[in-house]
C-alpha cells in the first residue's frame, strides 16, 4: 500500500481537525504535492532549513511541524534566510511541509501535554470564549440533501468539536417564479411554483466559506440555488487552548518557577511576589497574552507560559496574576510527541516510519 501526503493530511484532519485552527493560521500542507508518496516522516517543532536537512538525513519525505514555515507567505521562494529559504530548501530537497499549529494547541491531548510534563493536575480548559465561524444555509429538494451535505462536508463544513458531518435539515415549502430564460427544476418559467424543499444548515471555518458555498452549488440540482452564509460565533467544546491546574500541594511562586525550570531544562523569568503561595495555575504554551483574561476569570494565581510582552506581563501582575515565562519553544516541545502520535494514525504508515526530532532550544541564559 502506497501512503500519500493526502492520506497523512486526512488522518491529521480526523485526529486534530484543521478547523480548530485560528482563521489567520497556516495549517495543513504548506509545500509539496498531495499525491507524493510518504516514506518516512520527521515530526518537529519548527520548520527551518536545519530541520529540512534533518528530514533528508533520516530518509524522510515529509516534515510535520507544530509551527508553520510562515505566517505571511513570502513574495519569492529563493535560497537564503527566512521563510523563503525554508520553502526553497524543502522544495529543492523534495520534502513536503505540513503544519498543525493552533489546532494542535486546542487538541485535548495537546493542551494537557505541558501540564503533564510539569506534574500538574488539570481540571478545566483555560480558553472559554466563543469561536468565530460561518453559518451556511442551503435550500434544496429533498432528494438532493444527502449529496449537497456530503459536498459541503468535503469542502470543510460540519465539524463541531469531536463530531463530524454535523448538519440540521428541516422540511418546508419553497416558493419561486422563474423569469424569462430560466429552466426551473420544478414548474415552468413564468409560473408561480410551490415545491417541497429542505433547509440544510451547517457551520464551517471562516476561511472555508467560499469553498463550502461553491461545493454546495456544484452538487445542487437548481440552476440558481439559494445559499446563504452569515458570520457568527459558536460555543467552544472540547477543543480549547490551555488548562487550569491544581498543584499537588501549595508552593511559593519562586519554588514553582524553579520546578518548572528543572522539568523543562530552562531558567524561567518570574513576575510577581517571590514568596506568595499558589495552588491554582493557568498553563498555556507559547505566546499567552490572549490567555491572561481567561486565567483571571478562572481564578488562577499564576500563569505558566512561553512568554508575554513586557506591558502584558505588567498588566497581568497588576491584576493579581503572577507570571512564569519558560520560553516559547520549551513550553511547546511537549506537543511534538502528541503530534507524532497523530501522524501515526495514518493508515498504512508504520510506527517506525515516524521519527520524533530531538528537543532543542534556540536560546540560552548565561
Amino acid at each position: 500500500m502506497t501512503v500519500t501526503v493526502a492520506d497523512l493530511l486526512r488522518a491529521l484532519d480526523e485526529r486534530i481537525p484543521f478547523a480548530w485552527a485560528e482563521p489567520w493560521d497556516k495549517v495543513g500542507l504548506l509545500a509539496g504535492a498531495p499525491d507524493r508518496a510518504v516514506t518516512t516522516v520527521l515530526v518537529s517543532l519548527d520548520a527551518t532549513r536545519e530541520s529540512v536537512a534533518r528530514t533528508v538525513s533520516v530518509g524522510a519525505s515529509v516534515l510535520v511541524t507544530h509551527h508553520p514555515a510562515f505566517r505571511d507567505p513570502p513574495e519569492r521562494i529563493v535560497a537564503g534566510p527566512g521563510a523563503a529559504g525554508v520553502l526553497f530548501a524543502a522544495l529543492d530537497s523534495g520534502v513536503a511541509l505540513v503544519a498543525a499549529h493552533t489546532n494542535l494547541d486546542r487538541d485535548p491531548l495537546g493542551a494537557e501535554a505541558l501540564p503533564e510534563a510539569l506534574g500538574m493536575l488539570p481540571f478545566s480548559p483555560l480558553e472559554s470564549d466563543s469561536q468565530p465561524c460561518l453559518h451556511v444555509a442551503v435550500f434544496c429538494p429533498p432528494a438532493a440533501v444527502d449529496d449537497v451535505a456530503a459536498a459541503m462536508e468535503r469542502a470543510g463544513a460540519g465539524r463541531v468539536g469531536r463530531y463530524a458531518d454535523c448538519a440540521f435539515a428541516a422540511p418546508g415549502e419553497g416558493r419561486y417564479r422563474g423569469l424569462a430564460g430560466s429552466t426551473p427544476f420544478s414548474g415552468a418559467a413564468g409560473e408561480a411554483t410551490r415545491t417541497a424543499e429542505v433547509r440544510l444548515e451547517m457551520v464551517c471555518p471562516l476561511k472555508a466559506g467560499a469553498a463550502v458555498a461553491e461545493a454546495a452549488a456544484a452538487a445542487h440540482p437548481y440552476e440558481e440555488p439559494l445559499i446563504v452564509t452569515s458570520e457568527t460565533t459558536m460555543r467552544r467544546g472540547a477543543a480549547r487552548m490551555g488548562r487550569l491546574c491544581r498543584l499537588p500541594e501549595p508552593a511559593t511562586l519562586d519554588a514553582l518557577a524553579a520546578d518548572v525550570g528543572t522539568r523543562l531544562g530552562v531558567r524561567p523569568r518570574v513576575w510577581g511576589e517571590a514568596s506568595v503561595s499558589v495552588t491554582t495555575v493557568a498553563v498555556a504554551t507559547g505566546s499567552a497574552a490572549s490567555m491572561v483574561p481567561h486565567a483571571l476569570a478562572g481564578g488562577a494565581e499564576v500563569l505558566v507560559c512561553g512568554e508575554l510582552r513586557y506591558h502584558d506581563a505588567l498588566d497581568a501582575v497588576s491584576a493579581g496574576l503572577a507570571v512564569v515565562e519558560a520560553g516559547h519553544d520549551a513550553t511547546e516541545w511537549p506537543l511534538v510527541p502528541v503530534l507524532a502520535e497523530a501522524v501515526r494514525t495514518t493508515p498504512g504508515l508504520a510506527g517506525r516510519d515516524v521519527v520524533i526530532d530531538e528537543p532543542r532550544m534556540s536560546w540560552h541564559v548565561v
